[in-house]
């Protein structure tokens, strides 16, 4: 765990900022990369990615705020490093690129299936950030890969985290004098490598095989609201949930059920005509 990469006087560079800045790159030039080859404009998808990134980034805040409402005052939860929720990032920054899909005249589930393509390497680097951050930590195992997050302490001596330490310590599981954690799921790695996986099966196999627009955007949602929902089981950090289920896991029924039922409509209208590019289609 490394929080802080380094510092320079009272400036610092976060790993978990760092991370993300990393992944926004990586999902720009794979989308950027994917754009040109559907024959799209790299000026305005370049405006495209810079306004859904940055809307993805104020939802992907605001459902932090909302799901740990009452853990701390609503500055802090908004202005803390590390308080994003992907699942609000996705939300707010779908009907953001669908405004902009209309605006430039692009179908949209062609533009859905760019993104389904990028998105998921930049998700790989985020999670990074998080396994270096030490949040979205998950339950006490015993496994051979299990990991134990340090014990920190602030200038006045006060423990402050980890935060997987300062949670066990909240339920009397550490008395304090332990430099380390339990042991726990490395959740966070768990998500970097289905976000790996999900990458490498749409970019590497699929992306030039699809047989309709928007085949790449709902294997995406497919795959990620699957691994999604098997990875919160494993998780212990307080996210909010209702009847058993997280708020997380309920959003990935949703998303799932909602690919399943698009799948039939959008392989008989969108399909991909032979020997014409999908900017032509």
């Amino acid at each position: 765990m490394h929080p802080t990469l380094f510092k320079i006087g009272s400036f610092e560079i976060g790993s978990f900022g760092l991370m993300v800045a990393i992944g926004f790159f990586a999902a720009y030039w794979v989308g950027m990369k994917e754009a040109t080859r559907k024959g799209i404009a790299e000026d305005r998808f370049a405006n495209f990615i810079i306004i859904t990134l940055l809307a993805g980034l104020l939802g992907a805040k605001l459902l932090h705020v909302w799901v740990y409402l009452g853990q701390d005052s609503i500055k802090n939860l908004f202005f803390s490093r590390s308080g994003l929720v992907f699942y609000g990032g996705l939300i707010a920054g779908i009907p953001t690129g669908y405004y902009l899909t209309r605006k430039y005249g692009w179908n949209p589930w062609m533009v859905a299936d760019i993104a389904a393509v990028a998105i998921p390497i930049g998700h790989f680097f985020g999670r990074i950030g998080c396994f270096l951050n030490g949040c979205c930590f998950g339950r006490e195992c015993g496994l051979p890969w299990a990991v134990r997050f340090p014990k920190i302490v602030n200038q006045e001596g006060y423990i402050v985290g980890s935060e997987p330490y300062s949670f066990q310590l909240s339920l009397s599981k550490l008395s304090g004098s332990e430099p380390y954690s339990l042991p726990v799921h490395p959740t966070q790695l768990y998500s970097a490598l289905g976000a790996l996986l999900t990458f490498a099966f749409l970019y590497f196999y699929l992306s030039k095989r699809s047989r309709f627009r928007g085949e790449l955007a709902l294997w995406y949602l497919l795959l990620y609201s699957t691994y999604r929902f098997i990875v919160e089981i494993f998780r212990a950090d307080p996210r909010g949930g209702w009847h058993g289920l997280s708020t997380s896991q309920w959003i990935s029924v949703g998303l799932f059920a909602l690919a399943i039922c698009l799948w039939g409509p959008l392989k008989k209208t969108q399909t991909i005509g032979n020997g014409q590019t999908e900017e032509e289609t």
